[in-house]
This record gives C-alpha cells, sequence and structure tokens, in this order.
C-alpha cells in the first residue's frame, strides 16, 4: 500500500473526505478510499464514479466501522469496501470474508457499577470453568441481561477479548491483569456515592464492610483514622437510618461512624472484613494526602495479580 500521487488532480470535495492509497491484491490494482466516517452509500457510489475519470482500475471504500443496514446498502450498490479487522467485501476478486463483526460501537467514559464489578472480578476472583454473562449473573448476584450489558461495555472498552461459542458468548481479559488494570484507570470510578457521619452505631452496625481509612490500615502501615468507616449499599444504609434509632450529623468531627454509601455491593469482591483493595484504591486515589497516597503505594506492591 502507497499514497496515490493522482489524488492531487481530484477535486476538492473527495480530497477533502477521503485519503487515497493504491495497492496490489494478487494482481489486481486497486484504489483505496479511506475514510474516519460511515459511508452513504448513494454518495460514495457518485464518488467512485467520478473517479472514473482519474483512475481506470477498480476502487473500494475503506472505513472504521460500518452498520448492518449501511453494509447491505453498499453491497446492493456493488460498492467495495474493507473496515479493517473487521470485513472484506470485494466482488471483483470473489472476496466476502467476514471474520469479525462489530455492530455495537460505543465510546466508554465511565464503566457502569455493573461493568465494574464484573472487571474487578475478573481481575481477582477465581474464575469459573467457563466465563459467560450468564454464569456471572449467579456469580455476582446481576440479572444475566445486565451482565450482558457489562460485558459489551468492557468490550467497547478494549478490556475482553469476546468470542462466540454456539450461542453463549466466552470471554477473557484482554492482556495480563497488572497491564489491563493500568489500562482501564481512566474509565473506572470511585465505588463511594455519598458519605454519611453517624453516632450511636459502634455496637449497632455490624454487616457492614471496612472502608476507607480503617481499610486501608489493614493493607499498609498507616495509622488507623480516629473514626472508624464501613461500607454499605443504599438500601441497608436507609434501613440503618430508619429502623435503629441512628442519628445522622452533617460531619465527620463528632460521629461515632462514617460510612460510605457504595454504589455495588462490598461483599461482592471481599472474602474477609475489609473491602477489596481494588475498590479501595479507587476510592482514595484522588486523596491528596502524601500518607494516603504512600499507603496506597504500598497496598497496590502487595497485590498478586
Amino acid at each position: 500500500m502507497k499514497r496515490w500521487r493522482g489524488e492531487t488532480a481530484l477535486p476538492g470535495y473527495l480530497r477533502g473526505q477521503y485519503r487515497f492509497f493504491e495497492g496490489m491484491i494478487g494482481n489486481v490494482h486497486i484504489l483505496f478510499l479511506q475514510s474516519t466516517k460511515e459511508p452513504v452509500p448513494s454518495v460514495a457510489k457518485k464518488h467512485e464514479h467520478a473517479l472514473q475519470q482519474h483512475w481506470d482500475g477498480p476502487v473500494a471504500f475503506a472505513f472504521d466501522r460500518i452498520t448492518p443496514r449501511t453494509r447491505q446498502r453498499m453491497v446492493s450498490e456493488g460498492l467495495s469496501f474493507v473496515v479493517p479487522r473487521s470485513q472484506i467485501y470485494l466482488p471483483l476478486l470473489g472476496m466476502n470474508l467476514r471474520e469479525r463483526y462489530k455492530t455495537r460501537t460505543q465510546r466508554v467514559d465511565r464503566l457502569r457499577p455493573s461493568a465494574q464489578v464484573l472487571f474487578l472480578s475478573l481481575l481477582t476472583m477465581p474464575l469459573p470453568a467457563t466465563n459467560t454473562p450468564s454464569v456471572f449473573a449467579k456469580q455476582l448476584g446481576y440479572t444475566p441481561m445486565a451482565m450482558g450489558q457489562a460485558l459489551d461495555q468492557l468490550d467497547d472498552a478494549e478490556l475482553v477479548r469476546v468470542h462466540k461459542a454456539g450461542r453463549e458468548r466466552l470471554f477473557e481479559l484482554a492482556g495480563e491483569p497488572a497491564e489491563i488494570w493500568l489500562k482501564a484507570q481512566s474509565v473506572l470510578a470511585s465505588p463511594v456515592k455519598r458519605k454519611r457521619y453517624l453516632v450511636g452505631t459502634a455496637e449497632q452496625i455490624s454487616e457492614g464492610l471496612a472502608c476507607g481509612l480503617s481499610a486501608l490500615a489493614n493493607y499498609s502501615a498507616i495509622a488507623e483514622p480516629r473514626v472508624p468507616g464501613v461500607a454499605l449499599i443504599s438500601a441497608r444504609t436507609k434501613n440503618l437510618l430508619e429502623t435503629r434509632g441512628v442519628l445522622e450529623l452533617p460531619s465527620v468531627v463528632e460521629a461515632d461512624l462514617e460510612v460510605e454509601v457504595w454504589t455495588y455491593a462490598p461483599g461482592l469482591l471481599s472474602n474477609g472484613p475489609t473491602v477489596d483493595c481494588l475498590s479501595l484504591y479507587l476510592s482514595l486515589r484522588d486523596d491528596q494526602d502524601e500518607r494516603v497516597q504512600s499507603a496506597l503505594e504500598e497496598m497496590m506492591r502487595g497485590v498478586k495479580w
């Protein structure tokens, strides 16, 4: 493949939309029109016709992605096209290869809580013999649909590799755990939705897992905080406040307990008295205290991927 020098003679509307490459497939000399935008087949047909004045060989379009409807219309118009790493449709060569076709392409800015739980479980928990959304739905307490959508997000973020086996979707991490953990940092979020400061709870709360600095003290040499912290989901916190006679304060100053309300159940990823270290890291990574950052580094050095 090489840039086509003849593009300088083309009309501006073509040069503004495409990059032009010429190449050989077998003994056929082909001009490829590369664009980042999905084609409008009727317009692509006109562009192909306009190029016949400047190129006497076959033309093929190249796009980053293509929807099923556009693909069907391109085929019906007899337009050759290539979607890198996905599909080749070159009827002039008798080629119609569809090795990997994704209809769903979504930019991922943040993983939803269910997707984050699924991702962290892949990093830290013993994996089942077969990794499918339905298996993890039972393991993590989500619906199969929720796990399917979570897998879609992880696939879009390129954190997992997915392949089909019959009607099932099997998946695995897209690389080594430590490497994928670093890659995922921009789409991972703190599990803490809000904090609540309570009085009179020292003996009334046993279901929560140690979190925040209380948990970090178990993973590092940092000192225990004056006010212990526990992690709960919203429903548990609401029940605590409504049925146990607990008083809520506006700040931590006179509180007996700091409750972190999490977006997912803290116990899903933990098998001990504290929250899991990866969720803990995400909850504290933006803390500006140098002692906290040093303790987080100490904790992460001890992670066995």
